[in-house]
């Protein structure tokens, strides 16, 4: 029987669309010239299995499922076995057995029938790279673009599995764009809801800087999303002001198809969420070996205070949190004292009492951070300088620019075996190898033998002198460093970074990219000191290396008020204003985790236990000068999770009783860091 005489009658078109496979171009295909639809030909599958097979999905069994679509396919002809076969890898795949799916999916052959089966096997080979961490390859399977023949709900599946794989990669504006395209496929009022929020909630990752910069002109509708994000980002706690904001951005753009109750939702969210500050207990150390660090912290706190207007300053009230045993009493006295907020403690040990407190009645931002404890209070969230987060990013860098093989040296002791297992985990989650890692006594002087070890010359000068043992005279000879290896990652104060990079250069791996920690740079640009970190690769905080542009409060700005604003603790200046501006927004990032607050510190946003991670900005030292590199793409913190991994609607699917009125049409006021 010729292929072309294939017609799906009703059961097989039920099976179709309750599995999200197309049905209208599959039967214009394979139906014969001149033949009606309505004279279909008996199918050949069973249709009593096939009904078993759709009642085991729908229940959840999808191994059962899989094993008996894959048991059908091996007894039907063309195009039938096909489909079953790519139903069964769904099925597979929804069972978390990629092994299975990957064998069933090779043995699919779609050489012949309608470009559909095509476009769907390549879509479940993207899924299987996908979960590989393959994101180049699944993003290669897709590149082609969707035939405008394929029905909605596969266009759907293709445009969202795209934004995935762009999502993953931290490509978050080619991610939206993606998402964009969807938009205008969707018609169902709550799913294009979900659709519209998922837009927003993939530009607010990125930078207001970034959505500055990447404004397209003319804007239309992109523009339209990114100026809409920008609102968002902005909010400072005036709901008027929001409003009018909005109300500027409909009359800017009349004809965007953002849904008015996606409009109307986040305002009212944002009015929830945000935190209205009355009065603030801040607990730091006074004397001590931490007096220092706590000066600091205060000076940056109050040089953010002082932004804003006298109307609008909570009451401030300081305790000397010097001794950590007194961190409980003084969070009691703070609280009888009328604070809504408490900024600190800044030791380990009163954070740690804090977290086992067990419920806190106003909520804590700590400044430091501790491991998970088991019953943390829900009003606990950690902000600190984690040098954890930069050998994550480290890794995420090393993996976008398409590395996959790794060394690393860190220092001996507890803060490099925190470096190293926060690298080492980050960079074999997302698929990488840990060739090797040597530490080195930061006390010493000679950095030479780690740095040999770590890449195997002193195995080559073995291997050479058991050479020459074995012939009895001497042989020519070149020490070799290993071949493996792509790059080198390493974490070194600034005195010992700028005599381990020559060493690298030295020992034959001039070659070889080098990324490190932001401890390598010592906050002020001195070519001198760092011709010897030449082409190093580093991640620092905004308020050391973005422009003046870029910041509303400048380091020249603070040192005016603060004179040791540049010295020693430079970086815990950043913290100091962050801390301050982070406490109106940590309800609306403990919420929307996919959400950001610009900050000297990075770009800042919450995990699941209340910890503030910063995705900072990216440099190179060139000619001894740090040159930027920008903000890398946050990567998602896992590659496997299987679908669209969207979080539900944060506010009613409810449209408004009224639009917001349209006023006259304005300039669009600039929506910046509200620092």
């Amino acid at each position: 029987m010729q292929l072309t005489k294939y017609i799906f009658i009703p059961s097989l078109l039920s099976l179709l669309l309750l599995t999200g496979c197309v049905t209208s171009q599959l039967s214009k295909a394979l139906k014969p010239a001149g033949e009606p639809v309505a004279s279909p030909l008996i199918s050949p599958v069973p249709q009593a299995e096939l009904d078993r097979a759709i009642e085991l999905e729908l229940m959840g069994d999808y191994v059962a499922a899989a094993a008996l679509y894959q048991s059908l396919a091996t007894r039907m002809p063309p195009p039938y076995r096909q489909d079953l076969q790519l139903q069964a890898v769904v099925n597979f795949l929804s069972a978390q057995d990629v092994e299975s799916a990957s064998w069933v999916l090779g043995q699919t052959d779609v050489v012949g029938l309608p470009a559909v089966f095509d476009l769907r096997k390549r879509m479940h080979t993207a899924e299987l790279a996908i979960r590989a961490g393959q994101l180049e390859d699944a993003f290669l399977l897709l590149e082609e673009p969707v035939s405008e023949d394929a029905s909605i709900d596969l266009q759907q599946r293709y445009y969202r599995q795209r934004a995935r794989i762009l999502r993953l990669k931290g490509n978050l504006l080619e991610s939206a764009r993606e998402l964009e395209a969807l938009d205008l496929l969707i018609t169902d009022p709550s799913a294009r809801l979900h659709n519209q929020q998922a837009i927003l909630q993939t530009l607010t990752i990125l930078t207001d800087g970034a959505l500055r910069m990447f404004q397209p002109i003319p804007p239309g509708i992109q523009g339209g999303w990114m100026a809409l994000a920008r609102i968002i980002k902005g909010y400072g706690g005036d709901p008027a002001n929001t409003r009018i904001l909005l109300r500027q951005w409909r009359a800017r753009f009349p004809v965007h198809p953002a849904r008015q109750a996606l409009l109307e939702g986040y305002h009212q969210r944002l009015q929830t969420q945000y935190r209205q500050l009355h009065h603030l207990a801040v607990l730091l150390p006074q004397s001590g070996a931490l007096a220092g660090a706590g000066a600091a912290l205060r000076d940056g706190f109050m040089a953010a205070y002082y932004q804003l207007p006298l109307a609008k300053r909570p009451q401030l009230r300081f305790y000397d949190s010097s001794n950590a045993a007194d961190t409980w009493p003084l969070y009691r006295q703070a609280v009888d004292a009328g604070a809504d907020v408490v900024i600190g403690p800044l030791h380990k040990e009163a954070v740690l009492q804090l977290a086992r407190a067990g419920e806190l009645e106003v909520p804590v931002l700590a400044l430091n951070q501790i491991p998970p404890q088991m019953g943390q209070p829900e009003n606990l969230f950690q902000f600190g300088l984690s040098p954890e987060d930069e050998a994550r990013q480290a890794a995420e860098r090393a993996w976008q620019d398409g590395f996959s093989q790794a060394l690393v040296i860190v220092p001996e002791g507890s803060w490099g075996e925190r470096i190293l297992n926060s690298f080492r985990e980050r960079w074999e989650t997302l698929g990488g190898i840990l060739l090797e890692h040597q530490t080195y006594d930061a006390k010493g002087a000679d950095f030479s033998q780690p740095v040999l070890t770590l890449l195997d010359i002193d195995e080559s000068k073995r291997r050479r002198r058991e050479i020459t043992r074995v012939l009895i005279k001497n042989v020519k000879y070149e020490p070799r460093r290993r071949q493996d290896a792509e790059f080198v990652f390493f974490a070194a104060k600034p005195q010992i970074a700028r005599r381990i990079r020559p060493l690298l250069q030295f020992y034959h791996a001039a070659d070889l990219p080098v990324y490190a920690t932001s401890h390598i740079y010592a906050g002020n640009p001195d070519a001198k000191k760092d011709r010897d970190l030449e082409g190093v690769k580093f991640p620092d905080i905004p308020w050391l290396l973005a422009s003046e542009k870029e910041s509303r409060l400048s380091q020249d700005a603070l040192a005016a008020a603060f004179p040791n604003a540049k010295h020693t603790y430079q970086r815990l200046y950043a913290m100091g204003i962050d801390s301050f501006n982070l406490l109106p927004h940590l309800n609306r990032l403990k919420v929307s985790p996919w959400e950001t607050l610009d900050g000297q510190t990075g770009n800042l946003y919450l995990d699941e236990i209340n910890q503030v991670h910063r995705r900072l900005v990216w440099a190179q030292i060139r000619k001894g000068i740090p040159n930027i590199l920008g903000y890398a793409p946050r990567i998602e913190s896992s590659l496997t999770t299987p679908g669209d991994n969207l979080p539900p609607l944060i506010f009613p699917i409810v449209e408004p009783a009224a639009p917001i009125p349209v006023a006259p049409i304005v300039p669009m006021p600039a929506v910046d860091n509200p620092i």
